[in-house]
């Protein structure tokens, strides 16, 4: 039996999450690097009576049903998410709570995090995977966009002029290999979404990221996220052309590489 087969990655229900506290602390363990860096304002959400409806995927081994390895959250509203705190600070417009699952609108995922026990098994992807396909099942006219910590950038836009530097740092500085230089955008680009949005003042508790958000779109048909990889991977690639061609800046550790059609990676 390979890893992949053994993890079961399912929904989690909002009463079972609150109501057994050997689970909810598992949760929580899960979400330590959110908690020890003072990002815990979402926990709140993730209730039965929630201010917005609220899911919560879980990966656990078979038979251990208390144990997480890993989490995906997604918090659905009428219309994509303009600032991470407007979720924090107000409520679903329609009265929609926690349990509630509306079709249509958009479902945002967050806090797709793996614990120590799940490093190793590419649960982050696989978890964003299973929280498309539960879309694609409860609520299929839905829309997914992530809501995302550009965790790094503030250290990155030192390296730049002031002038657009958020924007820059976010699509041209690479690693050697032409890859994002935030992990952030290799994740979610990996995986075959594209960057809907910078979201700038938008998570005031977040000084990782500079309180800047990204937005990213996900299709939920996966033949249009496949394809979508594809033009991720050739984007990579004319970027690390630019590096090995000498034309590339090299700021520190990383590389100032110019518009590889952007557009191949960035909503339209």
């Amino acid at each position: 039996m390979t890893a992949q087969e053994e993890i079961a990655l399912d929904e989690l229900p909002l009463a079972d999450l609150r109501r057994q506290p050997e689970l909810w602390q598992s949760f929580l363990a899960v979400q330590t690097p959110w908690i020890e860096a003072g990002v815990t304002r979402w926990l709140d959400l993730v209730r039965p009576d929630g201010p917005w409806p609220a899911l919560v995927m879980g990966a656990q081994r078979p038979g251990q049903t208390q144990r997480l390895l890993g989490t995906i959250v997604g918090i659905w509203a009428p219309t994509a998410v303009q600032r991470f705190d407007d979720l924090l600070e107000g409520r679903c417009p329609d009265g929609r709570v926690g349990n509630d699952r509306p079709d249509g609108g958009v479902w945002h995922f967050i806090a797709a995090t793996v614990g120590p026990d799940g490093e190793g098994l590419n649960l982050g992807r696989r978890l964003v995977g299973a929280a498309l396909d539960w879309l694609v099942a409860h609520t299929p006219h839905a829309q997914a966009r992530t809501l995302s910590p550009a965790v790094g950038l503030p250290r990155l836009v030192t390296l730049l002029p002031a002038q657009d530097a958020v924007r820059e740092a976010v699509l041209h500085l690479a690693n050697a290999k032409g890859q994002p230089a935030l992990e952030i955008l290799r994740l979610h680009l990996g995986a075959g979404a594209t960057l809907d949005a910078i979201l700038g003042d938008s998570r005031r508790d977040e000084v990782r990221s500079g309180q800047v958000t990204l937005r990213f779109a996900y299709a939920t048909d996966p033949a249009a996220r496949e394809a979508q990889k594809a033009r991720y991977q050739a984007w990579l690639a004319r970027r690390a052309e630019q590096i090995a061609a000498g034309s590339a800046r090299r700021l520190g550790e990383a590389w100032q590489v110019a518009d590889a059609a952007d557009a191949d990676v960035t909503a339209a």
